[in-house]
């Protein structure tokens, strides 16, 4: 009999993102047992800081990194959204299962269409930390950003608490926790294009083990084919964690269709291209390429 140490966050969503991987592999191979280890991340412990130039890159998943290398678990579950672009040698992304739905959710105090809710002219204040959402909306009317961190419960509190008009959440989320607010307006990724790899978990192990074998069994060739070509992007453009920067790529027959936009700083400059082909890896590369070159010419 297999056994294997699974590393996860402590939060609900992270516990539930794990467990799922965790019934996905002991289907795949009925025998195996798994221990689950909760690792405080950097990001757990300071959960009031601000999401600004100080924040660490990495601070969702490097303690579970260190864990892997240092090998006191075998593989980790973490929101693939969370990884850096570069992680230790020593490691590998195994596998990415299905992925989930990739939109946000605008989740509103009243009931609004999305229409209703960007036309009108009243100052509006919206709840969010991501310099991507930040940027979207800002571009999108009268909107005031309020900075709010937390888990999904606890940033749905403050939607009353800090008499917010509306926050931006991940639809995914919502749905691996069963959340379903009262009012809630889906996003279309046209306009409001995702953060790079959202609704998508990477499953990660050392490269020196023969885990990886065993969890290959859950990956998923769609997903990860879309979520290679996103995160292409972001490594090839350079983007830190507080780039206002989105990606979203999909399958038209043979081939991968990436849409990518990129925010100047004060969001006043919007940088947006789209590129096709069939290497994810190229695709993306190019269109980190056609971005810079915009924004060159911008400069």
């Amino acid at each position: 009999m297999t056994e294997l140490r699974v590393g996860t966050r402590g939060s609900d969503l992270a516990l539930i993102q794990t467990r799922w991987v965790c019934d996905l592999l002991r289907k795949a191979h009925p025998t195996m047992g798994i221990e689950e280890v909760i690792i405080q991340t950097a990001g757990d412990r300071a959960p009031q800081a601000p999401m600004d130039e100080n924040w660490l890159v990495g601070s969702f998943v490097s303690a579970l990194e260190a864990a892997l290398v240092e090998n006191r678990i075998d593989f980790a579950v973490h929101s693939y959204k969370d990884l850096p672009s570069q992680s230790p040698k020593e490691l590998v992304i195994a596998a990415v299962p299905e992925r989930e739905v990739v939109h946000d959710v605008l989740v509103t105090r009243e009931s609004h269409d999305l229409d209703s809710f960007f036309q009108s002219q009243t100052h509006k204040r919206i709840g969010t930390s991501s310099p991507r959402r930040s940027a979207q909306l800002s571009r999108s009317g009268n909107i005031e950003i309020v900075p709010i961190r937390g888990n999904v419960p606890t940033r749905l509190r403050k939607l009353q608490q800090k008499n917010l008009d509306a926050i931006v959440l991940a639809a995914a989320g919502l749905k691996r926790l069963g959340i379903a607010p009262e009012h809630a307006i889906e996003l279309p990724t046209d306009r409001f294009v995702p953060t790079p790899a959202q609704g998508a978990l990477a499953v990660q192990c050392r490269t020196d083990s023969d885990t990886d074998r065993l969890l290959a069994a859950l990956d998923h060739a769609v997903s990860r084919k879309v979520v290679d070509a996103e995160r292409s992007f972001l490594k090839c453009i350079g983007a830190g964690c507080q780039t206002p920067i989105a990606a979203l790529a999909h399958i038209e027959g043979d081939a991968i269709k990436l849409q990518a936009q990129l925010f100047s700083e004060d969001h006043h400059e919007l940088y947006e291209a789209i590129e096709s082909g069939t290497d994810p890896f190229v695709v993306g590369s190019r269109l980190a390429d056609r971005i810079m070159r915009q924004e060159g010419e911008m400069k």
